[in-house]
């Protein structure tokens, strides 16, 4: 038994490190993101007040506007957001050194997203980090795994690209074909970016309710 136990535990450690090797791209950019968090969380304990101000001023705005706004436009809001990372690290794909710029696009999502968690628990405490949990994570997370697929793919194809250009022959690659999947790829990444403003529509019509700034 204890050796069937062992093989069992072998088995499942081989399947997670082939899924690790299989998406070795996913995995740096999400360290890459994470690590940006972490940036971010440095930078606003070493903020000065006039900074923390006009992050305050930022977000007191943000919530008046979750508070009053229809529904409609929180949702365009939210999509906006992610929209904006998605459309950036599009355009990357599409050139020669995306594969090089893109990982930068989950380092400032990163970035933004530690920035505004440590302001909010520096400044509100145990209400922010609720209000965080409750409110904004779930947002974030689903829209930060459409921002790391995104930018996975652009450097897929940004990577096809540059060998193409500078060490194959055009019999040896089909840029039509590549192109077509990184479009329905990148369409599949847009309805995780819309899941996601739904998800953080959703959570703030249940939750912002037992929440005051």
């Amino acid at each position: 038994m204890e050796r069937i136990s062992f093989l069992n535990k072998n088995l499942k450690k081989d399947k997670l490190l082939k899924l690790l090797s299989d998406n070795k791209t996913f995995v740096i950019l999400s360290a890459i993101l994470l690590f940006g968090v972490f940036l971010g969380a440095i930078s606003s304990g070493l903020a000065d007040k006039n900074t923390i101000a006009r992050i305050n001023a930022l977000f007191l705005n943000s919530f008046k506007v979750r508070e009053s706004e229809l529904a409609f436009n929180i949702f365009v809001s939210s999509l906006s957001s992610v929209f904006f990372f998605v459309l950036i690290a599009f355009f990357m794909g599409l050139s020669l050194w995306g594969c090089v710029l893109a990982p930068v696009v989950p380092l400032v999502r990163g970035f933004c997203i530690g920035l505004f968690q440590s302001y909010l628990y520096g400044t509100y405490g145990l209400r922010g980090i609720c209000f965080q949990l409750l409110v904004l994570l779930p947002g974030f997370f689903l829209s930060s795994i459409a921002i790391l697929l995104m930018s996975r793919e652009a450097m897929r194809l940004s990577h096809n690209f540059l060998t193409f250009v500078f060490f194959k022959s055009s019999n040896t690659y089909d840029k039509k074909e590549d192109i077509r999947i990184y479009l329905l790829r990148t369409g599949c990444v847009l309805i995780i970016a819309v899941l996601s403003a739904i998800l953080d529509l959703i959570f703030n019509f249940i939750f912002l309710r037992f929440f005051s700034f």
